[in-house]
């Protein structure tokens, strides 16, 4: 388990164990948890608010702040605001990916190998696209999300950390699907032996009228139905629980990969990266920098916030060219 000095400034390792230190910090961590796979029920508001909030802790995370998801008051028009532009920012990149992934894959002789690496690479394309959507919610807007120029610079520097949280993505993944695996077999051997005797039934008894056979047929689906639900209720239930763990933890993770870059040194997002803070091939983190702490009041051309760990409200694109520290008011 990491320490509370491992969580200090940047370090190249341990992406899940500081992530989960992060997310366990505060006594209730769970409730939020809880809350936001409730909130994955309700179509695409819920989704929406369950990733800005994961993407607005994450950019705590980035900024330097050690702080655990917010529990109370959390501005939930902030989240599904912030939620909106990840999900524009993921949807420009995918599409720009599926164009040259489809003309990649089309080209004789290559076609099949390219079409083979993107089956691994898409989990590394998944993190780069998290590294976009970060950077969106740094700036509190969806064009910095959209600066490939940069966005590579940052990738390029440290490939490595990325596929450790592309790594830990992966893991999660096969876990979710275990899971889902496991309770759908464990449902399903519940009404195998039923509906192999309404088969062998209705096989057996051809003469039985027609009407008389769908009946049965249909009884037999609505009962097969009605002994699943319990079971698809707890399926999704617990499907959504890992999702939003899962998704707590590697956007945190890439926060914490992004603090190597000097957040609070960025200016307006068309402007090139400062110095980096730290070199990944270092090892360890350069005790020497820390994030600067949020300044209280806005700043046109740089940080903003009101230096408290706390969710804020979105500012609008053209009310602050720099990104918005956390969390300003």
């Amino acid at each position: 388990m990491a320490q509370s000095s491992d969580l200090e400034g940047f370090r190249r390792d341990r992406y899940l164990s500081r992530s989960w230190a992060l997310l366990t910090r505060d006594r209730g961590w769970i409730k939020p948890v809880l809350v936001m796979t409730v909130a994955l029920l309700v179509p695409v508001v819920g989704v929406l608010g369950v990733l800005g909030y994961a993407l607005e802790w994450s950019r705590l995370t980035a900024w330097g702040v050690n702080a655990a998801p917010k529990q109370r008051d959390v501005r939930v028009g902030a989240c599904i605001a912030s939620g909106w532009r990840a999900f524009v920012v993921a949807l420009v990149w995918g599409i720009c990916s599926a164009i040259v992934i489809g003309i990649a894959t089309s080209l004789p002789v290559v076609g099949g190998l390219v079409g083979a690496v993107w089956i691994v690479a898409s989990f590394f394309y998944a993190v780069m696209v998290m590294v976009a959507q970060l950077r969106s919610a740094i700036y509190q807007r969806i064009v910095p999300g959209l600066r490939v120029g940069t966005i590579w610079k940052m990738v390029s520097h440290d490939p490595g950390g990325l596929v450790r949280v592309a790594a830990m993505l992966l893991v999660g993944s096969l876990v979710a699907g275990l899971i889902a695996v496991l309770v759908t077999f464990s449902a399903l051997a519940s009404v195998v032996p039923r509906l192999m005797w309404v088969v062998a039934y209705l096989d057996g008894y051809a003469a039985i009228d027609g009407a008389v056979q769908a009946a049965i047929a249909l009884e037999a689906l609505f009962s097969m139905i009605a002994s699943l639900a319990p079971a698809l209720v707890l399926l999704t239930l617990l499907d959504g629980f890992v999702a939003v763990v899962l998704l707590l933890l590697s956007q945190t993770a890439v926060g914490l990969w992004m603090r190597q870059f000097d957040v609070a040194a960025w200016g307006r997002d068309e402007d090139p990266l400062p110095d980096f803070a730290s070199d990944p091939d270092a090892g360890r983190p350069d005790a020497s920098w820390r994030p600067a702490n949020p300044a209280p009041a806005p700043d046109e051309d740089g940080p903003v916030g009101d230096g408290g760990p706390g969710l804020p409200e979105p500012s609008s694109d053209d009310e602050t060219e720099g990104p918005v520290a956390p969390g300003e008011a």
